[in-house]
């Protein structure tokens, strides 16, 4: 893969190093609006996770094989030390893995209804992988189906827009592999000693969803700490309270 699809550079060159991970079907350039708002004086790094940009032919690997992919990238760069890592449902598995493999220094993580592996039989696992794979293939041929998930009135139909075009451009190997690995990628027995900050954010609307990643979170990454977005749902925070979503990174990169 060549660096231009994989990180796509925004903003201040001599700023503080701030790398953005989108989630599931959703492109890099959806993360512009958020990242514009750091861009005067920060360098915002946007990854373009493989099988999600329409107008590549690459298809997703896996959540361990793209974070040494990042990793590899933004250091050959010269980006070994960064502000903030923010990466947003499967981009929070992918940055909880490169959190893991500890290759970067880090100052500062926020993991926004990160992804973390199942601890559950291996049954219960595929259940749900193929429920997952059969509801993004639905809403990936009818935009009135991705609505019922995704509330034009909750999220706008920019975001909407955005993710449908996207889906519509993701093979179905991709598909199913983003949920194979984001559900299953392995981590170490022990999660390294680290001076990084992290937290975890998720929203209010989104607990049940999002228990048994909080519990894998706060059972494997010590001294991570916890926030919960009031009236929000899976990812509705960043594409719909874009100003405030903003101001929150912008606050973690001041402290």
């Amino acid at each position: 893969m060549s660096e231009n699809t994989l990180l796509h550079e925004l903003g201040n060159a001599q700023g503080k190093t701030v790398v953005m991970i989108h989630g599931t079907g959703m492109s890099w350039d959806m993360l512009k609006r958020p990242a514009e708002f750091l861009t005067n004086d920060c360098r915002v790094i946007l990854v373009s996770v493989p099988g999600h940009d329409p107008k590549t032919d690459e298809e997703f690997t896996s959540v361990e094989e793209i974070a040494k992919e990042i990793e590899t990238a933004l250091i050959e760069k010269g980006y070994g030390s960064i502000d903030l890592l923010y990466g947003l449902s499967m981009g929070g598995g992918i940055a909880i893995r490169m959190l893991a493999d500890n290759k970067l220094k880090v100052k500062r993580a926020v993991i926004d209804a990160g992804i973390a592996p199942y601890e559950l039989p291996r049954i219960v696992t595929r259940a749900i992988l193929l429920k997952d794979f059969l509801m993004t293939e639905w809403g990936k041929h009818s935009k009135t189906a991705l609505s019922y998930a995704f509330p034009v009135e909750e999220y706008s139909q920019e975001a909407l827009d955005g993710m449908f075009y996207t889906l519509q451009n993701m093979s179905a190997r991709t598909i199913w592999r983003v949920y194979d690995s984001t559900d299953n990628f392995s981590m170490p027995k022990v999660f390294p000693k680290t001076d990084t900050l992290i937290e975890y954010w998720y929203g209010e609307k989104e607990e049940k969803e999002r228990k048994a990643d909080i519990r894998y979170v706060e059972k494997h990454i010590p001294g991570v700490s916890f926030r919960v977005l009031p009236g929000m749902k899976h990812g509705q925070y960043i594409v719909s309270k874009t100003t405030e979503f903003a101001a929150d990174l912008r606050e973690r990169l001041d402290r």
